[in-house]
């Protein structure tokens, strides 16, 4: 942990002893290369604790709103801090896989909820695409970091303590699909059922298509899909738990449509493929190739989910949030 402490501290540093543009300053845009410069190159494993966050950051080492988002869309963090928020941003150094992409961390930080996010850069200084890695405000949890290893592995842990003093944990894995342009998680790692909500992390994309929704058996049980790049495409979450919570599995990916109701999961140097064979109001998932890196060894990606209806408001509009209601006397 000292060790991991110290890189990034040292990081730090040389970001507080830089010289060159200071978006900060003013909102004057800057080019990529300017861009690129405010993040200072730190060496791997690089892992961003919550204890780091919860220190103030220095207001002189923040990037312009503006000029940040000349190279990220603010959609990305909107799903967090909320639509039209405008968090304070900082850089917070970068990582270059040789001949690949290049990866930035950066803090965002609003009121108080911060957040620490990973954004992916192609080898022409493009943004692809970003992540986040830790947040804090969201969730009641008693520890938790992010973390970039050796071999471009990004790891995310979420740790807890129970009422009866039990550690619970929650750890994911994922690593950068170039070809899909996506983090692909390729193993969750939960030592128990530690979450009574489970964060859906396509929830808030959005769901035109027809077979876009939420269908689950329970709240633990459940898979979602969201509007896909392209039309033949759809994003989907898969979490299950079943022999009462001794047999977990948990994916996140993109599904293609091989017909007018059935879409399947299959990614390049990865085993692991699902089916989805959608009906009038349910889908039906098969694992049709080994997915044993997403879940436990005595249970399948299998079954047939009902669709959850949604809640529409008097208007007939669907509403964003599900509220209870009563009916009235």
């Amino acid at each position: 942990m000292e060790k991991y402490l110290f890189v990034f501290c040292l990081a730090m540093l040389t970001i507080g002893c830089k010289d060159g543009p200071k978006p900060a300053e003013g909102e004057k845009p800057i080019d990529i290369e300017g861009f690129m410069d405010l993040f200072p190159d730190v060496a791997l494993p690089l892992r961003i604790v919550d204890s780091t966050l919860k220190k103030a950051p220095k207001d002189s080492s923040a990037i312009s709103y503006k000029a940040f988002t000349q190279f990220i869309p603010d959609s990305v963090w909107a799903k967090d801090f909320g639509k039209g928020v405008k968090p304070s941003l900082y850089p917070m150094g970068k990582a270059t896989e040789k001949g690949k992409e290049t990866y930035l961390f950066i803090r965002a930080r609003h009121g108080t909820k911060q957040a620490g996010y990973l954004a992916c850069f192609g080898k022409k200084n493009e943004y692809l695409n970003m992540m986040p890695i830790i947040k804090l405000g969201f969730d009641q949890f008693t520890s938790a970091y992010g973390l970039l290893d050796q071999r471009f592995q990004i790891t995310t842990f979420r740790e807890r303590k129970l009422k009866d003093g039990e550690i619970v944990f929650k750890r994911n894995v994922y690593i950068f699909n170039s070809a899909a342009n996506e983090f692909l998680l390729i193993l969750t790692e939960p030592n128990k059922e530690i979450i009574e909500n489970i964060i859906n992390p396509i929830d808030t994309l959005p769901g035109k298509n027809k077979y876009a929704g939420d269908y689950s058996i329970n709240k633990k049980n459940f898979v979602s899909f969201r509007d896909g790049r392209r039309s033949s495409e759809l994003m989907f979450f898969v979490h299950f738990e079943k022999n009462d919570g001794e047999c977990i599995g948990e994916l996140k990916g993109t599904a293609r449509f091989i017909s007018p109701k059935e879409a399947v999961y299959k990614e390049n140097g990865n085993p692991c493929s699902l089916q989805f064979v959608f009906g009038a109001s349910s889908v039906t998932m098969k694992e049709t190739e080994g997915c044993g890196s997403y879940r436990d060894i005595k249970c399948f990606f299998e079954g047939t989910y009902p669709k959850k209806k949604e809640a529409k408001a008097a208007s007939g509009k669907k509403k964003e949030i599900n509220v209870k209601t009563t009916n009235k006397k």
